[in-house]
């Protein structure tokens, strides 16, 4: 890779706290930059990182924007609504810093350009987070999966809609809370296990 500038990028994903025990940060290092999802031609040379904390505390929500199927739903992502997650993320982002500190980076490291040096305090940091932090794709926990006593839960443990019939869904939006890490593997395991159920099939048991 040749010596480029670093491009700290925030997707918003928890973050840096080592009581817990699951993942709670994600890097994508890229040999490149990619700005405004690629809408944009980058002006310069420069590597990137995208990082993100897994399982945010702040929940959106989404609602129908009429009775026109053709309509596309309204998606309020609510960023930063728990304030929990802010901080989180700054420490993201100065572990971030901390890793690409690091002598093995001498030889491939110049100076950063976003959000740059003007941004060292943990209140300018947080500023620049909340302008800079979006999505990252990976929308889920819209239509839970739980007991039917409960007023949040959509669909069964069979993927049911409640009080709908003949209406099943499959996919990650039936997961009770997000997953540390994308969604592609879970939701791969979600609909197999789905479709072992609408077919009436015992589950495949693993020989490992």
């Amino acid at each position: 890779m040749r010596k480029g500038k670093c491009f700290l990028k925030n997707n918003v994903k928890k973050a840096a706290d080592p009581e817990i025990n699951h993942p709670d940060i994600q890097f994508h290092f890229l040999p490149s930059q990619v700005i405004d999802h690629g809408r944009t031609a980058p002006q310069e040379e420069a590597f990137q990182v995208h990082v993100g904390t897994l399982r945010a505390k702040s929940v959106g929500n989404l609602k129908l924007k009429s009775n026109n199927p053709r309509d596309h739903p309204v998606i309020d992502p609510r960023y930063f609504t728990n304030p929990a997650d802010l901080p989180d993320l700054v420490a993201a982002v100065k572990l971030t810093r901390e890793i690409f500190a690091q002598k093995a980076m001498d030889e491939h490291r110049l100076e950063e350009i976003i959000p740059g040096s003007n941004y060292e305090t943990d209140s300018q940091i947080s500023e620049w987070v909340k302008q800079a932090a979006e999505t990252a794709y990976h929308p889920s926990c819209s239509a839970k999966m739980g007991k039917e006593d409960d007023s949040m839960t959509v669909v069964n443990s069979n993927c049911q809609v409640l009080g709908v019939q003949n209406l099943r869904v499959v996919d990650s939006s039936i997961m009770p809370s997000v997953a540390s890490g994308n969604l592609n593997a879970p939701t791969i395991a979600i609909a197999e296990r789905a479709a072992d159920i609408i077919r009436r099939m015992k589950p495949l048991v693993s020989r490992f």
